[in-house]
């Protein structure tokens, strides 16, 4: 095939993907047959496989198109980012780091998989290189402040907070992050009302996030306000022994034990293997007169 025949089936395919990628798959595959080495058909063919999100079969053709065009920036990115797809984050960090002068794009990448692989300190600096260049993005300082969070750096956590909120105002992310880190702080005044506003934008359906709710409002002495919120939790994910641990402790503590032994038989019914905490709450109930 010549070049022009070359470009023909590459627009032909290029086309014919958008409403039959197999067809497309097998026109492409029919050139590498005359063309066994064309950069641009493998290039092609991994292009359409990635897109469909078929990583390993995009992989292969890009590993083979690396082969003939070794250290090409773009085919490591997209190698880099077949594996980092595929749950391979030191593979995909080898790759990543492979580029020279590497743009935001690639150390965002390269950030998360270290995020991903528990190197949170990595992930930070990785992070503050592409804010030497690109700092006007919230979603960036997102994952700034939670990797200050997973290393409990919470002073850090909220200063990254203060200048991310100057730069973009009151983002829904940003007040469930100022809530976190004013709850790790125990600032439970401004924790609370930080989850109030975020919740006035939007449902919370993270368990995790009620909890720490429902924590900030049993520390300002929102008793039965921190109740609702868990219970809400409860009926999200029944199988969080934490959550009826924290239930049947408020509720024996507003003397209603008809309501903690209701909240212990739930328990009952979703957790197999009570926590000691439970058990002591069980054993509490067990030895005080039913009403």
């Amino acid at each position: 095939m010549n070049l022009s025949e070359i470009n023909n089936l590459i627009q032909r395919a290029t086309a014919l993907a958008k409403t039959n990628w197999l067809q497309a798959v097998y026109l492409l595959q029919e050139g590498l047959k005359e063309e066994p080495d064309n950069y641009s058909l493998i290039i092609n063919l991994g292009d359409i496989y990635l897109e469909r999100q078929i990583y390993e079969k995009a992989l292969s053709y890009y590993i083979k198109a690396n082969s003939l065009l070794p250290d090409n920036p773009h085919l490591l990115f997209l190698i880099g980012t077949c594996y980092f797809s595929l749950g391979e984050y030191r593979i995909a960090i080898s790759y990543f780091n492979r580029i020279s002068d590497p743009p935001p794009e690639v150390l965002y990448n390269s950030a998360l998989a270290y995020a991903f692989l528990g190197c949170y300190q990595e992930s930070i600096e990785v992070i503050n290189e592409i804010l030497e260049v690109l700092d006007d993005n919230p979603f960036i300082y997102f994952l700034l402040i939670e990797q200050y969070v997973r290393i409990q750096n919470y002073d850090q956590a909220y200063k990254t907070i203060v200048i991310a909120e100057n730069k973009f105002g009151k983002h829904r992310q940003l007040l469930l992050l100022s809530a976190l880190v004013y709850g790790k702080k125990g600032i439970w005044l401004k924790s609370y009302h930080s989850f109030v506003e975020y919740e006035s934008l939007g449902p919370i359906t993270n368990p995790d996030h009620l909890i720490a709710y429902a924590n900030a409002a049993t520390n300002i002495g929102l008793t039965d306000r921190a109740i609702e919120i868990l219970n809400r939790a409860q009926k999200l994910n029944p199988y969080i022994g934490l959550v009826y641990e924290e239930l049947i402790r408020l509720l024996l503590q507003k003397g209603d034990y008809k309501g903690a032994r209701n909240m212990l038989a739930k328990a009952k019914k979703y957790i197999s293997r009570f926590s000691p905490i439970l058990y002591l709450f069980k054993e509490r109930l067990d030895n005080h007169p039913s009403e």
